[in-house]
């Protein structure tokens, strides 16, 4: 499979001024190199950066002194064999939603794993790094418009949310169609529990 180098989309001082200078940091060039063999994939780490979370539901850490774990070394199960290798040895991304965030070594798409299962989950997140990363930006830049109407009334509130997911999936669904049609439906369940955390603050 030849490893191709993707656009930039999102640049270091795009995420800045969505997340906040303290929010987002890069890989060292070193480690980036030692952890990821796609080109795209490391110039993403070292020259765009992660937030370290998004919208209290998904948890990226800091990559600037935090290095990647594989699925193994993030388990620490201590028994090597328990866990076939092309689930072993594909990196954590990411945490939240009860579940992990791991991106695939054989072709580089980041899917849904969660911890305890023997077996590699299927369920994609995104077809690459980069279109996670680009609609965790959306996200955040999508979600510092919204306000919530506060209703006593459940129906109505639950009616509300309903459309502003409805909306935000529309908005950004074509940042990576294969994502929102995967059966994992994560950037789903990411909006629909943050959706439901700022309502009940408002």
């Amino acid at each position: 499979m030849v490893n191709r180098i993707e656009p930039a989309t999102v640049t270091h001082a795009e995420l800045v001024s969505a997340f906040g200078s303290l929010w987002v940091e890069t890989m060292p060039p070193e480690v980036a190199e030692r952890h990821f063999t796609n080109p795209g994939d490391r110039r993403l780490l070292t020259e765009v950066g992660l937030p370290s979370s998004l919208l209290g539901q998904v948890y990226f850490g800091n990559v600037r002194i935090d290095p990647p774990q594989t699925i193994s070394q993030a388990l620490d199960t201590g028994t090597p064999g328990k866990l076939a290798p092309e689930v072993r040895d594909d990196i954590v991304i990411a945490v939240g939603m009860g579940g992990w965030a791991c991106m695939s070594r054989v072709d580089n798409r980041v899917y849904w794993y969660e911890p305890g299962d023997s077996d590699r989950k299927f369920g994609l997140i995104n077809t690459s790094l980069e279109r996670f990363l680009q609609i965790a930006y959306r996200l955040r830049v999508e979600f510092k418009d919204i306000d919530l109407l506060h209703s006593a009334d459940e129906d109505e509130s639950e009616e509300e949310i309903a459309d502003e997911l409805r909306r935000l999936v529309g908005e950004i669904r074509e940042v990576d169609p294969p994502s929102f049609d995967s059966p994992a439906m994560f950037w789903q369940h990411v909006l629909l529990f943050a959706l439901e955390a700022l309502a009940s603050d408002q």
